[in-house]
C-alpha cells in the first residue's frame, strides 16, 4: 500500500507539482458578500484578485468541513497523509482531524495522518512537496509523518507587503498607524513565529530597500542552501518574483526554487504586490 498526499488549497503549490505527485487538495471557501467559492475550483487566482479589487469590504474564508476530507479519502486505497495551514490560522486541521476519526471507524485497515505544517502558502506548500519526495523515495507514513513535524518546526517564511490596506481592513494595523507608514514608505516584512502564528519581522524604508532586505534575510536565517528547497509566491506581481528569483540565484545555490501564486486565503490579507518565501 503507498501513500496518498493530500494538503489544502492554501499550500499554493504550483499545477505541475501538484500532477507530478498526484497530490490531493481539499479546498478552502471564499466568499464575497453572500455569494461563496471553492478555492481554485469555481475561483481561481486571478478572478480572486479581481473581484477583491471590486469589492470595499474584504472577503471571507472559511476552512473545509470535514465531509470535504472525507470525499477526498474515498478516492485512494493508499494510506493518507494530510499536511493542512497552520492550526494558528484556520481551524482546517481540526477538520481534517474530525474527518480522521470519522473514516478510520468505517475503514480500520487505512492509516490516516495528519500533520500540521504550522506555515501557510507555499510555507504549507514546500512541507507538502518535501512529502511527496520522500514518500516516493519509500519512506514510510509515520517516519514521514514525524520528519514532517520536524519540518514544519523548522521552516522559514518571510513576506514582504506591498499595501498595508487589506491588513487595515482586516484590523491587523491601525489606520493612522498604517497612514503614517504609507507616508515615509515604510515597508513591512512579516514572518512566522515557528508556532504557526504571523508576526512583524522588520521595517524598511523604501521598496527597493525592502525588497533588497528580504533577500539578505535568508542568508542569515538558513545554512547547508545547497540541499534546501525555496519557494516563492506572488500576490498577482509575476515579474516581481522572477526578478526576485533573480537576485537569489545570483547570491544563492538552492536545490529547487519555484514560483507560485499568493492564493485567496492568504492573498485576502497580503493584498495585490506581496511577495512571500519559504524555504526548508
Amino acid at each position: 500500500m503507498g501513500i496518498k498526499i493530500i494538503t489544502d488549497s492554501c499550500s499554493d503549490l504550483p499545477q505541475e507539482i501538484l500532477e507530478k505527485y498526484n497530490i490531493g487538495v481539499v479546498p478552502l471557501e471564499i466568499r464575497f458578500g453572500n455569494k461563496t467559492f471553492l478555492d481554485g475550483i469555481d475561483l481561481n487566482n486571478k478572478e480572486f484578485y479581481s473581484m477583491m479589487r471590486e469589492h470595499k469590504e474584504l472577503p471571507k474564508t472559511a476552512s473545509p468541513s470535514p465531509e470535504r476530507f472525507i470525499t477526498e479519502f474515498e478516492k485512494t486505497e493508499d494510506n493518507i497523509l494530510v499536511i493542512t495551514i497552520s492550526s494558528g490560522l484556520s481551524s482546517t486541521y481540526n477538520s481534517a482531524l474530525i474527518a480522521k476519526e470519522i473514516y478510520e471507524k468505517d475503514n480500520n485497515n487505512k492509516k490516516i495522518h495528519i500533520v500540521d505544517s504550522l506555515s501557510a502558502s507555499v510555507g504549507e506548500g514546500v512541507i507538502v512537496l518535501k512529502a511527496a519526495q520522500l514518500a516516493s523515495n519509500g519512506m514510510n507514513i509515520g517516519e514521514l509523518a514525524d520528519c514532517l513535524r520536524k519540518y514544519a518546526k523548522e521552516g522559514q517564511v518571510f513576506f514582504l507587503l506591498d499595501t498595508l490596506e487589506n491588513i487595515v481592513k482586516g484590523g491587523r494595523i491601525g489606520k493612522v498607524t498604517a497612514h503614517i507608514a504609507t507616508l515615509l514608505s515604510i515597508k513591512l516584512i512579516m514572518k512566522s513565529d515557528g508556532n504557526g502564528i504571523v508576526d512583524l519581522a522588520e521595517k524598511v524604508r523604501g521598496s527597493n530597500r525592502a525588497f533588497k532586505r528580504l533577500v539578505d534575510i535568508i542568508g542569515e536565517n538558513t545554512t547547508n542552501i545547497e540541499d534546501k528547497i525555496l519557494a516563492i509566491a506572488h500576490a498577482n506581481c509575476y515579474e516581481k518574483a522572477l526578478k526576485y528569483k533573480e537576485l537569489i540565484e545570483e547570491r544563492y545555490q538552492f536545490k529547487h526554487i519555484f514560483i507560485s501564486t499568493i492564493g485567496a486565503t492568504i492573498g485576502t490579507y497580503s493584498g495585490e504586490g506581496g511577495i512571500l518565501i519559504s524555504f526548508i
